[in-house]
């Protein structure tokens, strides 16, 4: 997998569990903050919509957890686009401790895009465009 977007958060004490240790599920909202800053970095977020033309749900969600994150440690989120099949994309991230460079957790999202109904809909063009070129498919 070869990642093209980096983004950095630091661990916050309410992440953290009673061990000292970033709690499991707080590994989705490191997800979406890398997820998000990918998508606005190229220009296909606004305000507070994560993708401007259409709208999405997470079909699926994984995270293989690989060393613990602690208190104050900084993190780099590596985000890339591993597909984008006709009515479902999937995001794929690599969260590594900063300054050791040690692999904390790995995983993807899956999202729909859906109509107001809530019905798949095909995935617009212009995303695809942007983010295949971004992504360097095709080149």
């Amino acid at each position: 997998m070869q990642y093209h977007f980096r983004t950095e958060v630091r661990v916050r004490l309410p992440e953290t569990d009673a061990m000292g240790i970033v709690f499991h599920g707080n590994y989705f909202t490191y997800l979406e903050v890398g997820r998000v800053d990918y998508l606005r970095n190229l220009g296909l977020s606004e305000g507070i919509r994560p993708i401007k033309d259409f709208e999405n749900v997470v079909v699926s969600a994984h995270v293989d957890f690989k060393s613990p994150a602690r208190l104050d440690d900084p993190l780099v989120i590596d985000v890339c686009t591993k597909e984008i099949k006709r009515t479902s994309f999937t995001f794929c991230f690599r969260i590594a401790h900063k300054r050791t460079n040690k692999l904390v957790a790995e995983g993807y999202t899956v999202h729909c895009a859906v109509d107001d109904a809530m019905q798949p809909i095909e995935v617009p063009a212009d995303f695809r465009q942007v983010i295949g070129t971004f992504e360097g498919w095709g080149s």
